[in-house]
């Protein structure tokens, strides 16, 4: 404070002396203006730095980890990485504190799952569409629902049209676009819809709260509705509150300046949306993981209850199957292998594309796909192994190297004098040296070549693993 006085005084003087020198003072000019004539996108480059804001943190950014992780932190870091910036990732559960952050210039980007609406557009600029999704309604199936005698018993008794949602009260994030959404929809249908907005619950908590029971109705993405399958089974999300929407992000509109916008656009367009799919349904069936209980001495693994309904559905012991999940992929939900293969069974493309599912499948979806492929190699195999047990063996084979492998193993077996529907010390023999040339040369053999040493162990290793879980959990 001295210093700043004494050069005041200083510049006093020297202005006394300066006019009892004159008898005119001359006028000073003035410095011209600096201005900033760097872009939006040069700032954040000149800075090594794009900070970002976000919300739901357990699918979005999660933190749990010794590495940060999630939807929206996978994507932007990739962006950051390219650009040789770093990236700094906040978190704000409130949608428009979200906003008020971009508007203050505390962050360059809201990184959440914005719709496309008029009014969104004329605040922000946003960027090509991230994700395009459908919001449903989340409720409760009816109590009692699994003693019903009908699907139609069940159906009665939930809404199943826009308009069953008159004078309903529906819980939904405080400042969410589905708070937009329905209002809108109030308006569509001509009726009153109660809105009740939560600034303490995010989207995923408010499915939990409907499960619970604390309250009746929320609305959320599809994609986030997909949690309900694990662990939520009193839930129904059937009911689309809207068409397909395109999720945004949102960037300050700086006096028009569209730099990191375009270099957004541009590394968007560079996606491909099977990509995208794929690492958000990783991280939404990683966040319903998080947050269920730690796993007692009784349960083999967090899925044991759709490997149970999934067993049943295709007439096999459980923890035979759960040795076999266990066997392709440790129970990790997006382990994908070199070739392809992917999720908790391993299916390969074509396999899922048979089934119907595809890489944004939720456990449930995938089990259920890997059951069907089981059943479909049991039907192929009854003729030819009519024992049922002994067949297991037989499945878990063409399973893993395909049915033209197994069969031409049941061809070699006979030709050599061997039992072509028994596996040990008979077909297992072939299938274990197919990978010699006098075996897979052989003019039976119509599949070629296999390592079938691998296909020997995955056999022996899952049903070794299924007699200590045997031994150790319950029917």
């Amino acid at each position: 404070m001295k210093i700043k006085l004494l050069s005041i005084l200083g510049l006093l003087t020297l202005g006394l002396a300066f006019f009892s020198c004159h008898d005119e003072p001359e006028i000073e000019e003035n410095e011209p203006e600096v201005r900033d004539t760097l872009t939006v996108m040069q700032h954040v480059l000149e800075n090594g730095r794009l900070v970002a804001v976000t919300n739901c943190e357990i699918i979005n950014y999660n933190t749990e980890k010794a590495t940060p992780s999630g939807f929206e932190y996978e994507l932007l870091s990739d962006f950051c990485k390219e650009r040789g910036i770093e990236l700094e990732m906040l978190v704000n559960e409130n949608l428009d504190s979200c906003f008020m952050l971009l508007d203050s210039a505390k962050v360059d980007i809201v990184a959440i799952g914005i719709g496309s609406n008029k009014d969104m557009k004329r605040r922000f600029l946003l960027t090509d569409p991230i994700l395009k999704q459908r919001s449903v309604l989340v409720q409760r199936l009816p109590k009692d629902w699994n003693q019903m005698s009908t699907a139609n018993e069940v159906e009665n008794k939930l809404l199943r049209s826009p308009v069953d949602l008159a004078g309903k009260t529906i819980h939904l994030p405080q400042g969410s676009h589905e708070v937009k959404l329905i209002e809108h929809l109030a308006d569509q249908i001509g009726d009153t819809i109660y809105i009740v907005e939560c600034d303490s619950l995010n989207s995923v908590e408010l499915v939990k709260a409907v499960a619970s029971g604390y309250i009746d109705y929320t609305v959320v993405e599809e994609y986030m509705a997909r949690m309900a399958s694990i662990g939520l089974r009193s839930l129904d999300t059937k009911l689309f509150v809207s068409v397909e929407q395109p999720l945004c992000w949102a960037i300050a509109n700086h006096d028009g300046d569209s730099s990191l916008l375009v270099e957004l656009n541009n590394w968007i367009d560079g996606f491909e949306q099977r990509n995208l799919t794929r690492i958000l349904a990783k991280y939404v069936n990683q966040a319903n993981v998080f947050s269920t209980k730690k796993l007692s001495g009784d349960h083999i693994s967090f899925f044991d209850d759709i490997i149970k309904k999934t067993a049943k559905e295709i007439g096999w012991d459980w923890r035979l199957l759960a040795s076999l999940i266990y066997e392709e992929s440790h129970f990790k939900l997006d382990l994908e292998s070199e070739k392809g293969a992917f999720g908790l069974m391993q299916l390969m493309p074509v396999v899922m594309e048979k089934y119907g599912i595809d890489y944004d499948a939720t456990p449930a979806e995938q089990l259920h796909a890997g059951g069907q492929l089981l059943s479909d190699l049991n039907r192929c195999l009854e003729d030819k192994v009519t024992d049922s047990v002994e067949r297991v063996k037989f499945v878990l084979a063409a399973y893993n190297a395909g049915l033209g492998n197994v069969y031409d193993a049941q061809r070699l077996a006979e030709k050599y004098g061997k039992y072509p529907d028994v596996w040990d010390d008979n077909v297992d023999f072939f299938i274990l040296n197919k990978s010699k040339p006098q075996y897979y040369n052989d003019t039976c053999c119509k599949a070629g070549y296999l390592r079938g040493t691998e296909t020997f162990r995955f056999v022996q290793e899952i049903l070794d693993r299924y007699y200590q879980y045997q031994a150790t959990y319950s029917e």
